[in-house]
């Protein structure tokens, strides 16, 4: 389990509640909510992509990003499994099947963020200008959900180009699938161990649904 200090806000993880933070020693801990759940474990999957986003390809780079994007730490228990069961461990017709229903999800995702933002009274831009950090410098920025967010920062061979749905469908996904790279791989690989310890929303949910579980059982008919 992950807990969060009130006083010095030290996330950090441990079998059972301690008495004490142990980096500020105040004695009360809480468990830790689901913003400080995921700003725990993003910063953990962001060292390690970063790391090994150089050996990537471009393509890989960004699909990486997307498939981070779709499994977010707190359902990362169900991520693992899925990642090494259907593309890690898969045989590349069906690691492809995968990376398609995630591609149509995104591309979902970026449909309705498109159409929010209309609503907004906001247009995307003709052109896109990009900071020296790659930054999009995108007028109603703030209006622009997480996925069309994701899209604009997408790395690309003319930067000054607007993505669209068009950019999701030209990512690689049968050389990704066919022959990924060894780094794009253990990037994989080290994302499922990092979260190998997190629990499954199930774990959390059946303690609650036990008092229920017992009312009827002692109300079945034998």
């Amino acid at each position: 389990m992950l807990f969060t200090c009130p006083r010095c806000h030290y996330t950090f993880p441990s079998a059972e509640k301690p008495n004490a933070c142990p980096d500020c020693g105040h004695n009360r801990v809480l468990p830790s909510s689901d913003l400080e759940f995921n700003i725990y474990y993003n910063s953990k999957l962001s060292l390690l992509w970063e790391d090994a986003a150089p050996s990537m390809t471009m393509d890989e780079r960004n699909w990486s990003r997307v498939l981070l994007f779709l499994n977010p730490p707190k359902a990362s228990f169900y991520t693992a499994s899925h990642l090494k069961h259907y593309v890690l461990e898969a045989e590349p017709t069906l690691r492809l099947d995968t990376y398609k229903a995630f591609r149509w999800e995104f591309s979902r995702r970026v449909k309705d963020d498109r159409i929010a933002l209309q609503l907004e009274g906001h247009k995307e831009p003709k052109v896109l200008l990009r900071l020296d950090d790659g930054t999009p410098v995108v007028k109603g920025w703030e209006f622009y959900g997480a996925a069309l967010r994701l899209l604009y920062s997408f790395e690309l061979e003319d930067e000054h180009k607007v993505p669209n749905l068009g950019t999701i469908n030209r990512i690689g996904l049968d050389k990704i699938a066919e022959s990924p790279s060894p780094a794009y791989d253990q990037f994989l690989w080290d994302w499922i161990e990092a979260v190998k310890d997190v629990p499954s929303p199930m774990d959390e949910l059946v303690p609650e649904l036990k008092p229920f579980l017992k009312v009827i059982k002692g109300t079945k008919r034998t």
